[in-house]
């Protein structure tokens, strides 16, 4: 249903209800005659036009924006105003209603006074129900821009770490094919061939804010397959993938940012080398990915700015139910661990997208 339809409706049936409530009372007390039925319409009529332009008047001057010790001097004045003139109206009208039946001075000051605070009552109902009305709304409408503005927020800071970690994968991977071009050219001819295929992934991932596990174990193949051939013998590749993991959403690069670092602060120190170990498993409605390599934990962030702000990245993406840590899992082997949920095919109560969406299906 529209708002617009609603106002109407809560408009015509409030006053409805008021005056019949009122055409009642006075029924009660002088008799029951038609005449009190069509009064009641007139009424109903002149104080719908009376609040509706009193509602322009209100949207027209902004005064649901102004502050509260402002406004107030406004409504009190104009329900005053609105008051007399139902009075001036109503006490012609109950004149000539009752003048066979009531002798009383109607145009007495006591009873005008009477007739003003009568109908200033309804008057004020209707003006605090308004505001009270425009109240909600406004605060839903805060509340769905600043659902927005976060999933924004979240949204431009996983890009820019997406940004700040490929410089790093790119600068050492540049290092490993110039090692290589007086060496080998061939190989080196072969290893611009793994770069450009994982430049071109680190390109698109750039555009995305997650890939498949099975993409993103493509580039870590090529990356690995390009320090195999720097390393050789040194590098002892490992792998152990659960078919069910492939179709599980990663941030991009994310993979190749932790094999990069395995390879540069635990394969390229001991000169006997190491190994690299990449395994991915289901744990409940969760995915489980752990990269080890041979190594010792340092005391100091020896991962850099990609794996400071890992675990970071995935709650933007993932929420708080992801997590990651990097431990010493035995005397000579050092362990990435990464816990991915599942996401369920019905979407997140909670999400951005859905309250934003549950807002306006409310009509706000």
């Amino acid at each position: 249903m529209s708002k617009t339809k609603l106002y109407w409706i809560l408009q015509i049936s409030g006053w409805y209800a008021w005056l019949a409530n009122e055409t009642l009372l006075y029924a009660n007390s002088y008799g029951w005659t038609l005449d009190w039925f069509v009064a009641a319409d007139l009424n109903v009529v002149i104080a719908v036009l009376l609040t509706h332009n009193f509602r322009k008047v209100i949207k027209k001057y902004g005064w649901v924006e102004i502050s509260i010790d402002r406004v107030i001097p406004r409504i009190l004045l104009a329900v005053a105003f609105m008051s007399i003139f139902m009075a001036l109206v109503n006490i012609p009208l109950d004149s000539f209603l009752l003048r066979d039946k009531e002798k009383a001075n109607l145009w007495s000051a006591f009873y005008i006074l009477q007739y003003i605070f009568n109908w200033a009552k309804p008057l004020m109902i209707w003006t605090l129900f308004y505001y009270a009305s425009h109240y909600f709304e406004r605060k839903s409408e805060v509340e769905v821009d600043k659902i927005r503005l976060e999933s924004s927020v979240k949204e431009t800071e996983s890009k820019v770490l997406r940004a700040q970690m490929n410089p790093h994968f790119m600068f050492n991977a540049l290092n490993s094919i110039r090692a290589l071009i007086l060496e080998d050219p061939d190989k080196a001819q072969k290893a611009v061939t793994q770069l450009s295929n994982i430049l071109r992934s680190s390109l698109l991932a750039d555009r995305r804010r997650t890939v498949s596990l099975s993409e993103e174990m493509r580039t870590v193949d090529d990356y690995l397959a390009l320090e195999k051939i720097r390393y050789e013998e040194r590098l002892q590749i490992r792998k152990n993938i659960y078919p069910e993991t492939l179709t599980v959403q990663v941030p991009p690069m994310l993979l190749q940012t932790l094999v990069e670092n395995a390879i540069k602060h635990g394969v390229s120190k001991p000169v006997k080398g190491g190994f690299v170990s990449i395994e991915t498993k289901i744990m409940g409605k969760k995915v489980l990915i752990n990269i080890s390599n041979t190594g010792t934990l340092e005391t100091t962030d020896s991962g850099g700015f990609g794996l400071e702000n890992t675990a970071h990245r995935l709650e933007l993406l993932f929420g708080i139910e992801s997590k990651f840590s990097i431990f010493q899992a035995s005397k000579e082997v050092v362990t990435a661990e990464i816990t991915i949920p599942i996401p369920s095919i019905e979407p997140e109560k909670d999400s951005p997208l859905t309250k934003i969406t549950n807002l306006v299906k409310s009509g706000y």
